[in-house]
């Protein structure tokens, strides 16, 4: 079957997604859904394939996802290797059982990136159904650099000088990454799974917005609706990450160059040991010291 975009997806993981699983240190991303009916990235290293039609992820701190899932078990997967020529594959996978023990738990908490870290162990799998999967993907070098280039031209005509800073500079610099890592993802309106995109080619003009333009991936970016609620993720190699939700509420053209352009709503820092949000600022009220009829 195939969507808008023209995706082929197929009803299990292909030998070529299933060994692209297997890469201890990838970009491994799962995307949920929130209690807003939003999408909501979560970048978990301690995510493989079991089998052709199982993929199993593991928690190793509370974070919004995990609660994700027990509101609506429907997520979205996307792997990438972690260098060039880079490949991925993204699928559509539902929650199936949870186990606090047992061989994955256990294989999770010998990888490197957990085995030195008296403070963070996988304590809980994730044990998913694979609904739908594509065929591993090529993401090319010479996208990436199209998009730099056309960048180069457009990003600053986007630019509001009057801008509410909604992203920290850590967030605004890590968008702005030449050639960082950044995915967009929606929930697609045909089955209400989410589906995630990478868009290198992101950039964040001013701390209010994000732009993106079609140089790569065009059809997939096309399929998502205008108004529609939308996830961004930016990292680098660190890793640092920054989660942003908003609406992609137009397109159009900036010195020749068209653009994607998201307002930004909500701002989540996605790291531990103290993942929430962060824009917009929750409202506190001084604490009650004398209290007189």
């Amino acid at each position: 079957m195939s969507n808008e975009s023209g995706i082929k997806w197929n009803d299990e993981l292909s030998d070529e997604a299933y060994e692209l699983s297997q890469i201890e240190f990838a970009a491994k991303l799962v995307g949920t859904i929130d209690n807003k009916e939003r999408p909501h990235i979560t970048f978990i290293v301690s995510n493989k394939a079991k089998n052709k039609n199982q993929i199993v992820w593991g928690q190793f701190c509370e974070g919004t996802s995990k609660k994700n899932i027990f509101n609506n078990p429907k997520q979205g997967i996307f792997m990438m290797t972690p260098e060039s020529p880079y490949k991925f594959f993204q699928a559509k996978v539902k929650l199936d059982y949870v186990k606090k023990e047992g061989e994955e738990v256990e294989s999770f908490s010998r990888m490197d990136f957990y085995r030195y870290n008296c403070y963070m162990n996988v304590h809980t799998a994730f044990y998913n159904e694979v609904i739908a999967a594509t065929p591993v993907r090529d993401l090319s070098i010479l996208g990436i650099l199209k998009g730099i280039f056309l960048n180069l031209i457009g990003k600053g005509g986007v630019k509001s000088k009057d801008a509410d800073k909604k992203l920290p500079n850590l967030g605004y610099e890590l968008f702005n990454g030449l050639i960082s890592p950044k995915f967009i993802s929606y929930i697609d309106p045909n089955d209400g799974y989410p589906i995630i995109i990478p868009c290198f080619q992101m950039r964040a003009p001013d701390h209010s917005k994000l732009i993106f333009t079609l140089s790569q991936f065009k059809k997939d970016l096309e399929a998502i609706p205008l108004g529609t609620d939308v996830a961004s993720l930016a990292m680098d190699l660190e890793p640092l990450i920054i989660h942003a939700n908003g609406k992609l509420i137009k397109y159009d053209r900036f010195r020749g160059v068209k653009y994607g352009i998201i307002e930004i709503e909500e701002v989540y820092n996605p790291m531990p040991p103290l993942a929430g949000v962060i824009y917009p600022k929750i409202q506190t009220r001084p604490k009650v010291r004398d209290f007189h009829l």
